[in-house]
């Protein structure tokens, strides 16, 4: 099926789901459902393959290969923003930094380098290559300004394969890129207040507590993990591994001890909880719209393969 086949499915299905059912138009807890904050792993890997299923059939409309990623879209990368609590990989990985510094490659920058994607685009003269970064980005990647609260300003273009793939899924441009941008701050913005909180400074404070009674004095995981990088420049690589695993092991059996990440993670969904229904009401119902309405246009776009 070509891209512009696949977004008339997009049309119809949007046609259907807007006069079966109105709930689109009306807030969220008046349709019956809770406030989204994010997305599960599953519903990312099923929009994400969609978009790019759709991106997919525009270029080829447009006369360009473009090849689906074999392993499909990957998961967001956990963060561990109230330290790490998890023992068993501590043990297995201390931090991380041991794996991270043998790759030298954290983002997988090496390894997309040599995608066949990738050597497509090289192998097109330097006209052509232009012409599909028009075709797949558009003509204006600034075309659209949105605010990101806390971090400033997002821009993303209004034309191009991406961007049509987008408006296809989840509607207006303008308006989902502005209810994504802050949706999915919303952990930014509330991480002050929650560290605020009298049962996370108590939990920090039995977590301190914890590791200086191991010989270990950080003010934080973060702080442990930056002492651990420093130490380890003049240790050989047997050295800093075992170095870094006994603080990591460390710092985990506290932080599960201390209920830190428990606590954080608890007081985080809290508060953004109360965000979403309050300052950002208006931008979580119209995430919490789009991505709903866009699941079942995603669906529609498998069902068509």
């Amino acid at each position: 099926m070509s891209g512009k086949d696949l977004l008339r499915t997009l049309a119809v299905t949007g046609l259907l789901l807007g006069t079966a059912c109105s709930a689109a138009d009306r807030p969220a807890e008046e349709a019956g459902g809770r406030l989204r904050t994010g997305l599960t792993d599953a519903e990312r890997k099923t929009l994400g393959g969609a978009e790019e299923r759709l991106i997919a059939g525009c270029m080829r409309d447009k006369g360009f290969e473009y090849g689906l990623d074999p392993d499909g879209p990957r998961g967001e990368v956990p963060t561990r923003r109230f330290g790490l609590d998890d023992v068993a990989w501590a043990r297995a990985h201390g931090y991380g930094l041991a794996e991270a510094a043998r790759s030298g490659d954290r983002g997988g920058k090496a390894a997309a380098g040599k995608s066949p994607q990738a050597r497509y685009i090289a192998s097109l003269p330097p006209r052509r290559q232009a012409e599909f970064d028009r075709a797949l980005n558009g003509t204006d990647r600034d075309a659209i300004v949105v605010p990101a609260p806390g971090r400033g300003q997002i821009f993303t273009s209004a034309d191009g394969c991406q961007a049509d793939a987008r408006r296809g899924l989840y509607g207006d441009l303008r308006k989902w890129t502005e209810a994504k941008a802050a949706v999915v701050n919303l952990e930014y913005l509330t991480f002050d207040e929650v560290v605020a909180e009298p049962s996370y400074t108590k939990a920090l404070a039995d977590w301190k507590a914890c590791m200086k009674a191991r010989g270990l004095a950080y003010p934080s995981s973060s702080e442990a993990i930056g002492a651990v990088v420093e130490e380890n420049r003049s240790r050989t690589a047997e050295e800093a591994r075992k170095r870094e695993v006994t603080v990591a092991v460390a710092d985990a059996e506290c932080n599960r001890a201390a209920g830190l990440a428990r606590t954080g993670a608890r007081l985080q969904r809290e508060h953004v909880r109360d965000a979403a229904h309050n300052e950002f009401a208006r931008q979580t119902r119209y995430y919490t719209q789009a991505v709903t309405t866009a699941l079942d246009r995603a669906r529609s776009v498998a069902g068509s393969d």
